[in-house]
């Protein structure tokens, strides 16, 4: 069956080089969510942990609960509010009107808008939201930049806005809060981390976002048969791919029901040898030229985002959990 394999080395290095970056592993909040970009949240946890992290966001409760027993401090990202909030965990507070509905005490990473208009608090409301949020245990407070690898100056007007939120809440309060904005771009994008904040990492752990890192995802497709396809014949779904000459080509156990995007047959998407696809994707298979009991799909999903306009967040998230993932 198809498989997913993580390399245990070149994750550690992006680490290392991540949080020699930041100045330390302690300064990390290294972003699990959504099955840790589809690498596989329970197999990297205990590496990400042994190297000295402790701090983690992911998307919700669920995806909290089954790391609750690894790290200290996890911080949920998109929490609806319900009143039945754990202690153990915190939650982002991402709109005003919602403090009432978080059950009294919860620790909350404020998040303010500085200029994304996506969700938090506005600076002209901050004050007040300080006030209103007073029932729960304000312990941190963050934003997010729309455009940090964006050569523009929308980044630095974030900065500046995000700079006079933390003036206002330290005057504000003796509270020793953690302040983060800074994501994998602005990181190393900067000079230097301030020196009061930590960084949220997400993608650039598995070696995508700087050239010097490393790929720690690979995917691998098995054989389910092969065949002789003769000069002039056609292979799958409306027979998109016709042979110029006899070929020995194979069907292999993977396709778009496993979170692939579904090739039409148009164009030449390649595998990581070189190979292209031949024909349609079919939901459970596709079929190239015969290469063996298994082959590497990719291990750089550059080149299949940019074949599908689109980003490398995007294939990577779509691998279905039940593909089997291991740490080699």
């Amino acid at each position: 069956m198809s498989l997913i394999k993580l390399d245990k080395k070149s994750y550690e290095y992006n680490l290392n080089q991540i949080a020699t970056k930041a100045g330390g592993f302690e300064r990390l909040i290294c972003v699990f969510k959504d099955n840790a970009y589809g690498h596989g949240t329970k197999l990297l946890a205990p590496i990400t942990k042994a190297l000295g992290v402790n701090f983690i966001a992911v998307r919700n409760e669920q995806e909290a609960f089954e790391l609750e027993n690894i790290f200290e401090n996890i911080l949920i990202l998109s929490h609806r509010p319900n009143g039945k909030e754990n202690p153990k965990f915190i939650y982002a507070l991402n709109e005003p009107l919602s403090i009432d509905q978080f059950k009294k005490h919860t620790r909350i990473h404020l998040k303010i808008d500085t200029n994304m208009h996506r969700n938090g608090v506005c600076l002209e409301n901050l004050q007040q939201v300080l006030k209103n949020a007073s029932k729960l245990r304000l312990e941190g407070v963050f934003t997010h930049f729309s455009g940090a690898d964006e050569m523009d100056a929308s980044f630095f007007i974030q900065k500046q806005n995000f700079q006079k939120a933390k003036d206002l809440i330290k005057k504000s309060t003796d509270l020793k809060l953690i302040f983060h904005s800074y994501n994998s771009s602005a990181l190393f994008r900067a000079t230097k981390l301030p020196d009061d904040e930590l960084c949220r990492v997400g993608l650039v752990q598995f070696g995508y976002g700087q050239e010097n890192l490393k790929k720690v995802l690979s995917l691998y497709a098995h054989k389910i048969s092969s065949r002789i396809l003769k000069s002039s014949q056609s292979i799958g779904y409306g027979g998109a791919y016709t042979a110029k000459e006899d070929l020995k080509v194979a069907t292999y156990d993977l396709g778009y029901a496993d979170g692939l995007f579904r090739f039409n047959g148009k164009g030449e998407l390649k595998l990581a040898n070189g190979k292209p696809i031949l024909g349609k994707m079919s939901m459970d298979s596709f079929s190239c030229e015969d290469l063996g009991d298994e082959i590497c799909v990719f291990n750089d999903v550059q080149l299949w985002a940019k074949f599908f306009n689109t980003i490398e967040y995007e294939i990577l998230v779509k691998l279905h959990p039940n593909i089997p993932r291991i740490v080699v």
